[in-house]
């Protein structure tokens, strides 16, 4: 039964003398208007007039959402498919710009193969697919034939089943979340798709499997990887071992990267001349094995591949890899003028004057410090060791430092001095901590204005909360 709210049409909008002002609008101008709202309550508007009765019926967008209906009513996946069909049936133009489903498991995988064979043959240029079913969707194979295809975002668990031939020669954005995924994936998937500018996977993997994600696209501009881990108490008791997936890119003209890998992939980056920026964060949960260092030092491939990179952040999971990892030089940044370090109390940060070194260009650097996850977790002493010959960047090019989390202990108070002192061209230093008594807040001013600055126009910025940062 539907609730009487849901049968309440839109209030119209009057001028003060009585007129309707959004009826007088041309049918143009109500379309444009009716395709940016979800198709539900573009439907419900031809309940306002006869002239409303079939306007909805042009609209160029379809946004099917589950996801904003009542789910307590009974029956409500049926009655959701069955105005998904309806409309579907009513719909008079013979081109789909944007076709959205967002549901539960509930959905039929039959009617939801229906419903994009309906939106393949009305010429659709994008099709985005929300749903979170109770086993991995499979998906028609004429979507993997779509010559009109633009984007395509299917954030479900997929399994993907593939024809023989895929093609899709203008698809520009895909963006897509797989259960598990085969060879095929990026054997097929990916080489099937020249025009290819904007890749972001999310990937349920097994590190004791064998997947090769190769992205071989000359027009990609955005990468974006998360392979997650799903491990059990299984794989905790017999120990996890190496990732044996493969990451392999070619892609002359990327932009933006961005890693975020539970393992530890072996990783092979090449023609990347064109980065701007890259976030990496790997290893999470392969912390326990990095004790092999041969394991860790796969995160100095990594890095080799990205050194024309403008913005750079390392994570949390990358700086303690890098913790593990052998004393290795590490490679030339010389583009680097951003860079950002993310760094938790369960590991030092020994490797903070290589990286110094190995940006000579710096412009502004961010370090965070962040405390413990767990209870559990194992802290290390932080501790900072003054290098040697003092790193280009401060001598000559640090303009701006921001600091976080630091609470005012002796190796920090080093650290900061180290910075304020060797930063020659330094312009403003910013300092943020927090969960600080009032008495650690005291001693670190007090510290904090006995430095010394190595530049004359640097200027000091502090923010202390004794609340949560």
């Amino acid at each position: 039964m539907t609730s009487m709210s849901m049968l309440q049409p839109p209030l119209k909008v009057f001028a003060g003398d009585g007129e309707d002002r959004i009826s007088s609008l041309p049918d143009s101008l109500l379309i444009l208007i009716l395709s940016l709202l979800p198709t539900k309550y573009a439907f419900r508007t031809s309940i306002l007039s006869s002239r409303w009765k079939y306007l909805w019926a042009s609209v160029p967008n379809l946004d099917f959402d589950e996801w904003m209906s009542p789910t307590i009513i009974l029956d409500y996946d049926t009655s959701f498919m069955s105005f998904v069909d309806h409309v579907l049936h009513c719909h008079n133009l013979p081109s789909i710009n944007r076709f959205t489903v967002r549901g539960y498991a509930g959905i039929d995988v039959s009617r939801l193969h229906a419903w994009v064979r309906v939106a393949i043959e009305r010429c659709v240029r994008e099709i985005d697919i929300q749903m979170y079913p109770d086993r991995p969707l499979s998906l028609p194979w004429g979507l993997f034939m779509c010559k009109t295809l633009v984007a395509l975002r299917l954030i479900s668990e997929l399994k993907f089943d593939f024809p023989s031939v895929v093609y899709l020669p203008n698809l520009k954005v895909l963006h897509v979340s797989v259960h598990f995924p085969s060879n095929d994936l990026t054997q097929k998937l990916f080489s099937s798709c020249p025009m290819l500018e904007d890749l972001r996977i999310r990937a349920n993997v097994e590190h004791e499997k064998e997947t090769v994600f190769n992205v071989n696209l000359p027009a990609l501009k955005i990468f974006k990887l998360q392979l997650v881990a799903l491990l059990d108490n299984e794989h905790f008791e017999r120990g996890i071992t190496h990732s044996k997936n493969k990451v392999v890119v070619n892609a002359p003209l990327l932009e933006d990267l961005a890693v975020d890998d539970d393992f530890l992939a072996c990783y092979s980056l090449k023609n990347l001349s064109s980065l701007v920026s890259a976030y990496i964060n790997v290893g999470h949960c392969c912390m326990q094995i990095l004790g092999m260092k041969e394991h860790a030092n796969q995160l100095f491939t990594l890095l080799e591949g990205i050194t024309s990179v403008k913005l750079l952040t390392l994570d949390e999971a990358t700086m303690g890899v890098l913790d593990f990892a052998e004393d290795k030089k590490l490679p030339l940044f010389p583009n680097v003028t951003c860079l950002e370090l993310h760094v938790y109390n369960g590991h030092s940060w020994r490797w903070l004057p290589d990286l110094l070194s190995s940006v000579p260009n710096l412009v502004s650097l961010v370090i965070r410090k962040d405390p413990p996850h767990e209870d559990g977790d194992l802290v290390h002493e932080f501790s900072w060791t003054e290098p040697q010959k003092t790193p280009t960047c401060l001598l000559s090019h640090l303009e701006t430092l921001g600091i976080t989390g630091f609470k005012g202990l002796d190796n920090e108070l080093k650290l900061l001095k180290y910075f304020m002192e060797s930063g020659k061209v330094l312009k403003v230093v910013r300092i943020g901590s927090c969960h600080l008594t009032e008495e650690e807040e005291c001693n670190f001013l007090k510290n904090l204005a006995m430095f010394h600055t190595g530049s004359s126009t640097c200027k000091t910025e502090v923010c202390l909360r004794r609340s949560f940062c």
